[in-house]
């Protein structure tokens, strides 16, 4: 096996393990700023194994999707997150629905699974057999927070992860989507981010609080 390619396997894992621990790292975060740079990490990290990507395997066009990926993921989508939650003044989370330890083990449980699911991981050239099963626990994990945090703006940040995850898992079975699929998929990951935004605004406004429960004073 030529060198280059010991060297991009061992940053991919690297890096993949680095945005799997900022996703699992959710679950014990409750300062808003906190689980904003986590995003931002992941989506940064996200961005790098593209242009390492690129740069090993010579592909040109993995270059641009891993320039789109920082400018949005890394950079306009959490301005806008950072000015959502400064407008609305939110600092804290609120307890959530199961406590840090409880959710930790889960983490760990949901990661566990998965890898013995797929004990013998798919093979995409280029990318370790650790990518897939990295990007499924990714989704599973950003779908448990969404579940069980109360905030509106954390089960956010729960969904634009787990978005991560499915980008992760489509560029790396895909060797790469095509320019056009990764604009698209980003415009509509932006455009929802800021109709996400106004979403949480008018909540806001009406319940003057962002905690999902209290929607349940509208049961008839």
């Amino acid at each position: 096996m030529p060198k280059a390619w010991v060297v991009v396997y061992s940053i991919t894992d690297f890096i993949t393990i680095g945005m799997l621990l900022t996703v699992v790292a959710m679950n014990s975060l409750k300062r808003m700023e906190s689980c904003l740079r986590a995003y931002t990490i992941n989506s940064l990290l996200l961005a790098t194994l593209m242009a390492v990507s690129a740069f090993y395997l010579d592909a040109a066009h993995l270059y641009i999707a891993a320039a789109v990926t920082l400018a949005s993921k890394g950079v306009v989508i959490p301005f806008l997150l950072r000015k959502v939650v400064r407008d609305l003044k939110i600092t804290h989370e609120v307890e959530p629905n199961i406590n840090t330890p409880l959710s930790l083990v889960i983490t760990s449980v949901l990661v566990v699974i998965v890898y013995s699911s797929l004990s013998k991981g798919i093979f995409i050239e280029g990318f370790t057999e650790n990518t897939l099963k990295v990007s499924i626990s990714i989704i599973l994990i950003s779908l448990f927070t969404m579940i069980t945090r109360k905030k509106a703006v954390t089960q956010v940040i729960g969904l634009l992860l787990m978005e991560n995850g499915l980008f992760l898992a489509g560029f790396s079975l895909t060797y790469g989507m095509s320019t056009i699929i990764e604009l698209g998929v980003v415009f509509d990951v932006l455009m929802g981010a800021i109709i996400l935004g106004v979403f949480l605004s008018q909540i806001k406004k009406t319940f003057i609080d962002l905690d999902l429960d209290k929607l349940t004073t509208l049961k008839g």
